[in-house]
């Protein structure tokens, strides 16, 4: 059974998924092309991004009860299949690329004497653990670690005031709109991840409303952090660094007393970045049990997390490899995020019976809930008389017989 998801719930998981790599990788190479309005890359991903979401969201409305996965599997069997284990390779390979990465930002920031397998390994067991208590165990955690990263976001920019510099914005409008392109090609593989919630989700739980909050929050605060970013620490070194949101945490400092302010922030933020890894696990193990389903998802969960152990450091050797990929990469998510959505809002419609139900039960859902409302109002109107008719006899009573006298 596929669980309730709220409106406030939905818009913490897009912003789980969208924020934590973004922000951990290419930040660098949109400063690089677009410099000091770096922060404009977001602007076409953000439009790009809310369409597709918008044209998925009309395909769940044709599917009320399922999630996309049930939907392409009822009705394209073979075709649908074929769709679903092509995301599920997709998203194997994005967990592997996103243990990889925050291995990697692990080890070169805060244990530098740690082996990064040990790292990796350590994350892997902790996103076990997540994914073993389902989608509800995500959900809560994202509830209470999206919030505090959120507070912390809030509280950054006040705490960075003697640091900021508004020169390193200029020129305000000598704007490089090819610069600004390519930062966005760069962003948008990260950033159009949120794609994955309308396999996880029910169709009548995901919303226009949901989608529309969640990509303008998760836009408008990316905005915000890379403008700090460059206000703080300049185009010339800001595009240099692999990870300059380290960088702008350790900008940050109290007092004396608290100049090692970044690892308070780490340690709010590496838990918002183990939950996206362990919602990546997830989603592989849900689809393997939509598209196989006599599979069960949680004894597929060790093996596929071990499996995406060992192509992480197969597939990618260094840091490095993990840059200069995301150029290759966006031409894949395009096929994934762009692409494929269209396809799906233009062919995968129900079949006419089962449109028909499913009008019927609309209707008789709605039927049956103005008949129990029109009940509820008859029984308040009755209730109101009888009390009406109570008070009148009892005015009578004292009219006639004068009251109740006490004994002298």
């Amino acid at each position: 059974m596929i669980q309730k998801v709220t409106h406030r719930q939905m818009v913490l998981i897009i912003m789980l998924l969208s924020i934590t790599g973004t922000l951990i990788q290419p930040h660098t190479q949109a400063i690089f092309y677009a410099e000091q309005h770096a922060y404009l890359c977001y602007v076409p991903v953000i439009l790009i991004m809310f369409a597709s979401m918008w044209m998925l969201g009309r395909v769940q409305r044709r599917f009320p009860d399922k999630d996309l996965f049930e939907s392409l599997v009822t009705r394209f069997p073979f075709l649908g299949r074929v769709a679903g284990l092509m995301y599920i390779v997709f998203f194997f390979f994005v967990f592997a690329r996103d243990i990889r990465l925050t291995g990697d930002y692990v080890s070169i920031t805060l244990l530098e004497t740690t082996p990064i397998s040990i790292i990796v390994l350590s994350l892997i067991v902790m996103a076990i653990f997540i994914v073993r208590g389902g989608l509800g165990s995500l959900i809560g955690m994202s509830e209470l670690y999206v919030v505090l990263f959120l507070l912390n976001s809030i509280i950054v920019p006040f705490m960075l005031i003697q640091q900021i510099n508004l020169d390193n914005l200029k020129p305000y409008f000598d704007i490089n709109y090819t610069g600004v392109a390519r930062g966005s090609w760069y962003v948008f593989s990260f950033y159009g991840e949120m794609i994955v919630v309308s396999f996880v989700v029910r169709g009548k739980d995901f919303k226009t409303k949901s989608i529309f909050s969640g990509t303008l929050l998760t836009g408008g605060l990316l905005m915000l952090i890379i403008v700090e970013t460059i206000t703080s620490i300049g185009v010339p070194i800001a595009s240099r660094l692999v990870y300059p949101s380290y960088e702008l945490a350790r900008q940050l400092q109290i007092s004396d007393f608290l100049d090692r302010f970044d690892l308070a922030l780490a340690a709010a933020t590496l838990p918002c970045v183990i939950t996206k890894i362990a919602f990546d696990l997830y989603f592989v193990c849900w689809g393997l049990k939509r598209m196989i389903p006599k599979v069960s998802g949680k004894v597929l969960t060790g093996p596929i997390a071990l499996m995406g152990f060992v192509c992480a450091f197969w597939f990618f050797r260094n840091a490095i490899q993990l840059n200069r990929f995301t150029r290759e990469w966006t031409w894949i998510a395009i096929v994934f995020e762009v692409i494929f959505p269209i396809i799906f809002f233009l062919f995968l419609r129900p079949r006419k019976k089962e449109a028909q139900q499913t009008a019927q039960t609309g209707s008789g859902e709605r039927k049956s809930r103005n008949k129990q409302q029109g009940q509820e109002h008859e029984q308040e109107a009755t209730d109101a008389d009888q009390s009406h008719e109570r008070s009148g006899d009892q005015k009578r009573k004292d009219t006639l017989g004068g009251g109740n006298l006490q004994p002298s």
